[in-house]
């Protein structure tokens, strides 16, 4: 042997991922448009979802405003949580381990899909985002650009996750962005 160190194999596959924004700060819109500005930095934006306003989820507060980004990530999607878990820092969220589960922030990121499907469980992220088919604030923006998306390791789409959605919540369309 000649004393060399072991050659460590990189994940080089290209994936398709989906992403949530959501901000219920005052400036909503100008936080998510920060964040995707910060996130093409590294990562391609494939497409940008529409603005949508959806009631705050599991806690009593101001509404929020979601948006999916769809981004091509070359690597570990466990490389892709750190870089958005950096971004949310850089933007201004603060993570506490005492904090409520669900509560206002400035700005969250969450991972929900990838293509080609991903089924990935690891203490840190799911693939699946493990709770995307009971919120129809994740399914109905999801369901404007990619309905047909696999959305579960049963092979159903994303539009079959959303006409079995029993959350009532209001999800609507931001058409005023002033």
């Amino acid at each position: 042997m000649l004393g060399l160190e072991p050659v460590k194999i990189v994940n080089t596959k290209v994936l398709k991922v989906l992403l949530l924004l959501g901000s219920n700060s005052e400036d909503a819109i100008k936080v998510l448009s920060e964040a995707g500005r910060a996130l093409s930095a590294k990562t391609p934006i494939l497409r940008a979802g529409s603005f949508w306003r959806t009631a705050a989820w599991g806690f009593e507060g101001p509404d929020f405003v979601n948006q999916v980004l769809e981004v091509e990530w070359i690597g570990d999607p466990l490389a892709l949580l750190e870089f958005c878990l950096e971004t949310e820092r850089l933007l201004g969220r603060v993570r506490s381990a005492d904090a409520p589960r669900y509560e206002s922030r400035r700005i969250d990121i969450d991972l929900l899909l990838a293509s080609p499907f991903l089924n990935l469980v690891d203490p840190r992220l799911q693939l699946p985002h493990p709770r995307m088919p009971q919120r129809r604030f994740v399914l109905q923006p999801l369901a404007e650009h990619w309905s047909d998306w696999v959305a579960d390791d049963s092979g159903r789409p994303v539009s079959e996750l959303l006409s079995a959605c029993s959350d009532q919540n209001f999800v609507h369309l931001v058409t005023d962005l002033n």
